[in-house]
């Protein structure tokens, strides 16, 4: 009961980011799916760091690695999203956009981890 409570806030946390992240990048209104795009970048380079910080540094308990990766990384990125955007560009007649999307949110979520990685590890 303790790890899915562990999970679930962790959840709820990342989720409520992921919702502001969207609320001020859509203020600038792109076509461009940014939002997801910009939460899917940032919690890997979350995810980097807590990697590196709790294999290499801190030996993060079990229960901070569901409160920190399983629940907020999760919550906080958004490949349903990513998905149906997606699926939209596509069904638009957009399928360059749609391309776009699917290798951007691939290397810029790679390209994030090993960011979050790399700057916990420079900082060593």
């Amino acid at each position: 009961m303790k790890e899915i409570l562990l999970v679930f806030a962790g959840g709820g946390l990342g989720s409520v980011c992921r919702l502001m992240v969207s609320k001020l990048v859509n203020l600038y209104s792109p076509v461009f799916p940014m939002a997801t795009l910009a939460s899917n970048f940032l919690s890997c380079v979350i995810f980097g760091a807590l990697v590196m910080l709790g294999f290499n540094r801190m030996d993060f308990s079990y229960s901070l690695k569901l409160l920190l990766i399983t629940g907020f990384c999760g919550g906080f990125s958004t490949y349903s999203a990513f998905t149906f955007e997606t699926v939209e560009l596509f069904k638009n007649g957009q399928q360059w956009m749609g391309i776009s999307n699917i290798i951007l949110n691939f290397g810029i979520s790679v390209a994030g981890l090993y960011l979050g990685m790399f700057a916990i590890k420079s900082f060593a």
